[in-house]
């Protein structure tokens, strides 16, 4: 049972097919973690209506006997500085252009801090795997599921940028690619790598296949074997910007059973810039986990809590 005067936090985790919640206290112990189909969830009527009314009704079910704090929303979208609008979510029809952590406010009269899904599960793998104990380190989280969501933790800190849309690595161009990404531009990493565009190429290249079993049936295809060069690719361009201390691997598509990783790494390595950091670059493949973006958000979250600070000035 978590505490009564422990500080608690309803962590969120939206994504293309699954939403997840559960309850983190102080020490980070998760309690009454759901997971709920996200187009069921958010389908119908009012989409802020249909989500306040999912927490409602998981608060009821499932809630601690004390108090919650404050809501962390991770979203797989580009998300303001401010940790409430949404700009755009393209796997995700009807989340674009919304000022979310104020609306959802207003109807569960709790604080709630929104931002990218990815920032909370790097946040999440940091710690579980003690990569930073001294607070001074740079490290590339890339995730490949859906799409491919990038994070970028420099110098001790989530680095946002300007706006907060810093590390949407999956939406660089790629030169002579003319096909549409649902983020509505032209030609972005997406549409040639993560696990929509896989399950087109295994449709389209290996018809009596699942796309769970390409990588054991087809590993060694030159379609699979192009597959892992173009994913390589932005992660090597992004590692030769920043020289970072090390790379996080994750999600669902590197978690598919008999991924390449090794080939992935080496070809990361070869198309990083030489001698260094190529001949330096550490990975750490992170464990395929439905709770890292709730934990994390509650890690993200907590401190403001716990000294009182507000989200938003």
């Amino acid at each position: 049972m978590i505490l009564l005067d422990k500080k608690i936090i309803l962590g969120i985790d939206i994504g293309g097919t699954n939403l997840r919640m559960g309850f983190v206290d102080e020490d980070f112990s998760l309690r009454g973690f759901e997971r709920y189909p996200t187009a069921e969830t958010l389908g119908g009527g009012n989409l802020l209506d249909s989500l306040a009314d999912r927490v409602r009704e998981h608060l009821a079910a499932h809630g601690p006997e004390g108090p919650v704090s404050a809501v962390a929303l991770g979203m797989p979208s580009v998300v303001h500085r401010n940790h409430s609008y949404v700009y755009s979510t393209p796997n995700i029809p009807g989340l674009d252009g919304i000022d979310l952590g104020v609306e959802l406010e207003k109807r569960l009269d709790l604080p709630v801090y929104v931002d990218r899904d990815v920032n909370f599960i790097l946040v999440h793998d940091i710690q579980k795997y003690d990569l930073d104990p001294e607070g001074n380190r740079t490290i590339l989280g890339c995730y490949l599921g859906t799409g491919f969501g990038n994070s970028l933790y420099i110098n001790g800190n989530i680095h946002r940028g300007s706006h907060g849309v810093a590390g949407e690595l999956g939406h660089i161009p790629l030169y002579g690619v003319t096909d549409l990404c649902p983020c509505g531009q032209v030609g972005c990493v997406e549409t040639r790598i993560g696990g929509r565009y896989l399950q087109k190429l295994t449709a389209a290249r290996f018809p009596d296949c699942h796309i769970r079993d390409v990588f054991t049936r087809h590993g060694d295809s030159e379609e699979i074997d192009q597959f892992i060069r173009d994913t390589a690719l932005p992660i090597a361009t992004e590692v030769t910007l920043l020289d970072p201390d090390c790379v996080i691997l994750g999600s669902g598509v590197f978690a598919m059973k008999d991924f390449p990783m090794e080939k992935l790494m080496n070809e990361v390595r070869r198309r990083s810039r030489h001698p260094l950091p190529a001949e330096d670059l550490h990975f750490v493949v992170a464990e395929d986990s439905q709770t890292a973006g709730v934990l994390g958000g509650a890690i993200s979250v907590m401190p403001y809590v716990k000294k009182g600070i507000p989200f938003r000035s």
